[in-house]
């Protein structure tokens, strides 16, 4: 039993139990606000913040209407809460707008820059594909002459063939004849 009791405090004391603070913000509807020591008119001034001045919400006073705020540079002070406002105010937006333009303009200018590297890269293998393809279509213009030049021989080829086999039939065909005219007797086999 007083082990277990023992892993429980452990836990409970490594575990974080920490309360997400509240946000807030002053107000676009005044210029100008001073915070104070304290939770009323009665404490000293402390600082003066502008519209859209974020915070953290320490504690709240119902009695007096003030809040404890801690600013972001980690000063703590006391403010009329209806000075504050829990949505950022249009100088906040506007702030964060401008910051993402510039993080968005520094990444264009980035990224233009990585592609025009990219294309003095590209520029040479471009000359190099332009005399290749040059190359390609002349390789390509002479395999088809080649081509035609082929089947020209071939067919000239076959022709010759044919007219030499023709000739040669011909003139077998000639001696045939003039030997079986010309050659002699005609001997007796007994098939006749």
């Amino acid at each position: 039993m007083m082990k277990k009791l023992l892993v429980f405090l452990l836990i409970i004391a490594s575990g974080d139990f920490s309360v997400q603070a509240e946000t807030v913000y002053v107000s676009d509807k005044v210029e100008l606000i001073w915070t104070r020591t304290g939770p009323s008119d009665a404490y000293k001034v402390k600082f003066k913040l502008a519209p859209g001045a974020k915070f953290e919400v320490l504690q709240r006073d119902e009695a007096s209407g003030y809040v404890e705020i801690k600013d972001e540079e980690g000063r703590v002070a006391w403010i009329e809460g209806k000075y504050l406002t829990g949505t950022p105010t249009a100088n906040r937006l506007l702030e964060s707008t401008r910051a993402e333009m510039k993080e968005l303009k520094e990444g264009f200018t980035e990224k233009v820059n990585s592609l025009e590297r990219q294309i003095k890269q590209l520029q040479p293998l471009k000359a190099t594909n332009d005399t290749l393809q040059n190359e390609l279509a002349k390789l390509e213009t002479d395999y088809e002459m080649v081509r035609q030049e082929k089947q020209t021989y071939e067919s000239r080829f076959n022709r010759e063939v044919f007219f030499a086999g023709a000739a040669v039939f011909i003139v077998g065909m000639l001696f045939g004849w003039i030997f079986s005219r010309f050659g002699g007797k005609r001997r007796n086999d007994g098939w006749s």
